[in-house]
């Protein structure tokens, strides 16, 4: 009897592992960072253009290989990459208690400093195989901080990549998993840099 439910559970879970092919499966980007939110009424204030993507692949963020056979696509539920991705970074700065903004044109007036980026990569990736998927996500961004007090320019890149191997495959993981890379490669950023008054410089 034991037996038999087993095999009734690993049919169940190839099923499982083939349902939906075909689906869109919605990643948001910017997600929900798990830091906690922060004020400020002073440093710079920063201006965030949509980003430059230039992926090779900007159909889709990635797509789900099921296990028998057949695609999933990983998309935005709404809005375009270059202006998520730039908004996730405002959101993030914004929690950390710099003064950040999406802007819609170079030049926004009261901005001391405007970031300019371009998304190398951005995928999510997902393989479905017998009882597990396995789960993985890059990300290089190339950030361009023009310092409008002295006209200097900081260039900084950066770049990160995650896995994650699950046995019961959930949109909610594809989720969780860019947002941990964004937020990972945000920090990397803030990290590297300083304010210097009214500019930012690299450290």
């Amino acid at each position: 009897m034991n037996t038999s439910w087993f095999l009734v559970g690993v049919v169940l879970v190839s099923l499982v592992g083939c349902a939906g092919k075909g689906e869109r499966i919605d990643v948001a980007i910017p997600g929900k960072f798990t830091s906690a939110a922060a004020t400020s009424s002073s440093g710079p204030r920063i201006a965030v253009l949509p980003f430059d993507d230039t992926r090779a692949a900007q159909v889709h963020l990635g797509q789900r290989a099921h296990l028998w056979g057949g695609t999933s696509y990983f998309d935005l539920p709404t809005g375009t990459v270059s202006k998520a991705s730039a908004q996730a970074l405002v959101d993030y700065l914004t929690r950390h208690g710099w003064r950040a903004s999406l802007a819609r044109t170079q030049g926004s007036e009261g901005a001391d400093v405007t970031i300019l980026g371009t998304i190398q990569d951005l995928s999510i990736d997902a393989t479905s195989g017998f009882m597990h998927t396995d789960l993985s996500a890059k990300n290089t961004v190339r950030l361009q901080i023009m310092n409008h007090s002295d006209g200097s320019t900081v260039r900084e890149r950066v770049s990160g990549s995650g896995t994650n191997q699950v046995f019961w495959f959930e949109p909610e993981d594809a989720q969780a998993l860019t947002v941990e890379l964004l937020e990972s490669n945000f920090r990397k950023f803030v990290t590297d840099v300083r304010i210097d008054g009214r500019s930012i410089r690299l450290k």
